[in-house]
């Protein structure tokens, strides 16, 4: 039997064996069979003789299908119009960067803006490239798809006309051969042409590359020497001698040089000036039909009254990062700018009350629309230097003056010291302008005039933001969905609204004032720069942004808990009637459990493997093992408190003698009251360890012995009645359990009774005590009911005659003095 079971193994063995082999044979023959030519051939295999005509009249129809995508093609003349009229728009710029290049003036503020208009036409010249670009690649494949098929048919041609007796398909590879030849000879021409225009293409290329090139350079040295260069100071007379000759002839080579917007700008950034004016529009109907809503006291009385300033203002800051990276003309710039300088002063003059400063907003926002209009206009150096100086004079007695105001209307200290300070950077302005230092000077207080409308603007966004915070928390929707009052609507609004104001300023403010310093080059490099920023801490870099991040998901993770244990708590655990010490048991729980969560995450995010933190976690539990064993013990015990709750948060316990009551049950210690209101910090390991006496456990009824004594020969039935009565009468004493009142003992010198009574709530224990020892004295008195006290007499058996004195004695002394 076993030898026949081995001969059916090797049997059974052997077969498989084939049938695998022949799968695999067959798998890969109908592989190789799948690799054909776009015509159903295999690429490498000679066709059979059946196949030949099925196959030239598919290639005749693919002919048909390639005549058809021709028509459908790139726009070559279209193309090559549009790239001459960017090189056309290339001559302006170059000619500017040509008068700059030799300048003395100021010209980093034209260096930019010429520098944004090369980077417009480089953006320009990307996006009517980008179809031919596709057309050529398209083209191309076809090119090749089609010599391919003219290689495969000569082969086939050369293999079946060998023989004589194939003579009649010699019509059928000419007319396949034809078909080729047609097709070649359409594609081969569009892709010359599309080639030209392209070849044509990049020397435009390469005339923007050469601009943008020399602009960075030029940028780049005026900035290295802006604080360096040094002109003629103001009081000399070679600065005056420049108002005579040539200076209006270069006012108005200024005038000449605006660029002004035209068809091809509305082209490319109509959408964006669309999405303005539908914003606007949208935000000035909202806010003129909601005018009685927004008008009550906690919303936005600032917008209700003005909302054609409110739609202009929001439409305006809507699109104006997006013009800081597409780019744009200096003369919309300076439209945009206006538009949403003049809004936002009629806005914050609803917010802000003091006519002072409503003035230094109004100010501001001149100053900055003029020092716009003057880049603009290229003004020459002599006239931008004078208008500087006298515009920095006229800001360095304003800000005094608001100095002087917020401190007599007792504002911030931080607003009087800001004002101090912008004053001094005027004063600076002025000294460096009048000592010659005009490229630091214009640099410093256009950069100071930027930044100041920059941080008003930002902090009018704050503060809106934190009404709509408002506003939504006390919506009827999320008092529902949240379920908290009013207290926990202002601590919501409260912590989103600093972690918002935090994300901001960090991430949009800072960087915002960073490129306006000219520390970095846009709003996207400076917040990158920001976020790259950091340090080396062994392997593992940290940088800002990653620190961002993890700080993040732990502020998330607080203000998750929070909210959670406030449902809890309030709601969830109120309606299924969970007691007070079970609630805050599983509330602190959850509070844990999502903070370990959280700070695992934040780790997480700063590049740390979940594994190498359980190793970590291992190692600290073996050093808390070793040196923590108290520390272990009490959050052990903690945890045994909360779960098998002995005491409970509000329970009146006695601990070394002293009755407290338990205010708070942490995971290491808990805090108790005593009755003299100090607080007591116990380890949780005594309370478990140790004997406490818990009076309020199961209940909170207490019961209470006054001991009484009365004179011997009083009325011990009128005793006894009278103490019943003292006790029934009080309205804390219990009447479930009536009081009690015993005759106890003989005692020295009195009779010794005990009243017995008990109390619903052991918090009064102490006040019922007293109130019922004045009601036994009041009562005993009525009753004549004497309470006794220790009595001693004293018998002298023996007494000396000279200390003896009699009646007579003490008259006679009498009658002597």
């Amino acid at each position: 039997m076993r030898l026949s079971a081995k001969k059916v193994l090797w049997v059974v063995l052997f077969i498989s064996l084939n049938f695998l082999a022949g799968y695999g044979l067959s798998h890969a023959q109908s592989q190789g069979e799948h690799k054909t030519s776009p015509g159903g051939t295999p690429a490498s295999a000679i066709p059979n003789l059946a196949d030949i005509i099925p196959l030239a009249a598919e290639l005749s129809g693919r002919l048909a299908a390639l005549e058809n995508s021709m028509k459908g093609g790139a726009d070559i003349a279209a193309i090559q119009k549009e790239h001459d009229w960017i090189e056309a728009n290339l001559k302006a710029p170059s000619d500017q960067l040509k008068r700059l290049r030799d300048s003395k003036d100021y010209r980093f503020n034209r260096l930019v803006a010429l520098r944004q208009v090369v980077q417009r036409e480089y953006k320009s010249f990307e996006e009517s490239s980008q179809p031919i670009r596709h057309a050529i690649r398209k083209f191309g494949a076809r090119r090749k798809e089609w010599l391919g098929e003219e290689k495969r048919w000569h082969e086939w041609q050369a293999s079946f006309l060998k023989e004589d007796e194939f003579d009649p398909l010699e019509s059928t590879f000419e007319k396949a051969n034809d078909t080729i030849y047609t097709a070649l000879q359409l594609i081969l021409p569009e892709l010359e042409a599309m080639l030209t225009v392209q070849e044509r293409g990049g020397h435009t290329r390469a005339k923007i590359n050469a601009l943008a090139a020399e602009l960075d350079g030029l940028i780049l040295d005026d900035r290295r020497g802006a604080m360096i260069k040094t002109y003629r100071p103001m009081f000399s007379s070679s600065y005056f001698s420049k108002f005579q000759g040539g200076l209006w002839h270069s006012v108005k080579e200024g005038l000449d040089e605006i660029i002004w917007p035209d068809r091809r700008f509305f082209a490319q950034q109509g959408w964006i000036i669309l999405m303005q004016g539908v914003f606007s529009i949208f935000v000035i109907i909202a806010v003129y039909r909601n005018r009685r809503r927004l008008a009550e006291p906690n919303s936005w009385p600032y917008l209700a009254s003005r909302p054609f300033s409110a739609g202009l203002f929001l439409g305006g800051m809507s699109t104006i990062l997006i013009y800081e990276y597409v780019g744009t003309s200096g003369i919309w710039k300076l439209v945009l700018i206006s538009i949403c300088a003049i809004s936002f002063a009629r806005l914050s003059s609803g917010v802000i009350k003091a006519s002072w400063k409503r003035q230094s907003v109004y100010g501001l926002m001149i100053v900055l629309i003029v020092n716009r209009l003057m880049d603009v206009l290229s003004l020459p150096l002599p006239l931008s230097r004078l208008y500087m100086v006298l515009a920095a004079l006229a800001g360095f007695f304003f800000c005094l003056r608001w100095a002087k105001e917020s401190v007599h209307h007792k504002t911030s200290r931080l607003h009087a010291l800001s004002l101090r300070l912008a004053s001094l950077c005027f004063a600076v302005v002025i000294i460096a302008q009048l000592w010659g230092k005009a490229t630091a000077a214009l640099f410093l207080f256009s950069a100071l005039i930027r930044s100041l409308a920059t941080v008003l603007v930002f902090m009018l966004f704050l503060y809106m933001i934190h009404r709509g915070l408002e506003w939504l928390f006390r919506t009827a929707f999320f008092k529902r969905a949240a379920q908290l009052n009013e207290v926990d609507a202002d601590a919501v609004t409260r912590r989103v609204a600093r972690f918002i104001d935090v994300a901001i300023c960090g991430l949009v403010l800072l960087p915002g004032i960073l490129m306006i310093f000219d520390v970095y080059d846009s709003l996207g490099a400076a917040t990158k720069g920001l976020l790259s920023l950091g340090f080396n801490l062994g392997n593992h870099h940290f940088s800002v942004g990653l620190l961002i991040v993890g700080a993040g998901i732990l502020y998330g993770s607080f203000f998750i808990s929070w909210i959670l244990r406030k449902i809890l708590m309030d709601e969830v655990f109120v309606r299924r009637r969970v007691e007070k010490g079970v609630r805050l048991s599983m509330a602190r729980l959850v509070h844990y459990f999502i903070i370990f969560v959280g700070f695992l995450l934040a780790l997480s995010s700063l590049g740390f493997e979940v594994s190498k933190i359980t190793i970590i976690l291992g190692a600290l539990g073996v050093g808390i093992g070793f040196g923590l064993q108290g520390v272990v013990n009490n959050f052990v015990s903690g945890l045994i408190l909360l779960f098998e709750r002995p005491v409970r948060m509000g329970d009146m316990i006695e601990i070394g003698g002293k009755w407290s009551e338990i205010k708070r049950i942490g995971l290491r210690s808990t805090t108790v009251q005593t009755v003299d209101q100090a607080d007591l910090i116990i380890p949780n390991a005594d309370l478990v360890s140790n004997q406490v006496t818990n009076w309020t456990l199961t209940n909170r009824r207490v019961r209470l012995t006054v001991p009484v004594g009365v004179a011997y020969g009083s009325d011990v039935p009128l005793v006894m009645e009278t103490l019943v009565a003292c006790a029934t009468d009080h309205e804390r004493v219990s009447t479930l359990r009536p009081p009690e009142v015993l005759f106890l003992n003989f005692g020295e010198s009195s009779l010794d009774f005990e009243l017995r009574v008990w109390v619903t709530d052991a918090d009064y224990r102490l006040k019922v005590i007293s109130e019922l020892h004045q009601e036994i004295d009041r009562r005993f008195r009525e009753a004549e009911i004497k309470i006794s006290f220790p009595q001693r007499d004293l018998h002298l058996r023996s007494v000396d005659e000279s200390v003896r004195v009699g009646p007579h004695d003490m008259s006679m002394a009498k009658q002597k003095t």
